[in-house]
């Protein structure tokens, strides 16, 4: 009588022929584990207007869409390769319409920073000249 693989080697030996078969014969990497860092899961300090509203991450590169909400530029990206519209208005929107806002940028990097240093102080920093503002 043959014997039989156990049932967690048998599906990685599948998923290994159905992949091999699936990209003509050469065999496949297995996929990265997801990307985690400090911007992915915001601490409960942090401002409210550093968050991005789509993913709830916080944001690296945050940009201004015609509509003046504010997401991250991936997110926006990410949104326009499947759709032309604003994802909060539903307006025609293309990449050459969202502007970067290096006011917030700055704060934000500057709120990471004093984080790192462990001078921050809780909402502190939300406190400061918002893009809306005026330049000094």
């Amino acid at each position: 009588p043959s014997q039989r693989l156990p049932r967690a080697q048998r599906d990685n030996a599948w998923h290994r022929v159905r992949q091999a078969v699936g990209t003509g014969g050469a065999p496949q990497p297995a996929p990265a584990p997801p990307h985690t860092d400090v911007y992915e899961h915001p601490p409960p300090d942090c401002p409210p207007e550093f968050v991005d509203s789509v993913t709830h991450c916080l944001m690296r590169d945050p940009v201004f869409l015609p509509s003046t909400a504010r997401c991250d530029r991936s997110t926006i990206d990410r949104h326009l390769r499947e759709h032309s519209t604003d994802p909060f208005t539903g307006l025609p929107l293309d990449a050459s319409q969202v502007k970067p806002d290096l006011v917030l940028q700055q704060r934000i990097r500057s709120w990471l920073a004093s984080r790192a240093t462990g001078n921050a102080a809780p909402g502190k920093l939300s406190l400061m000249i918002s893009p809306s503002d005026p330049a000094p």
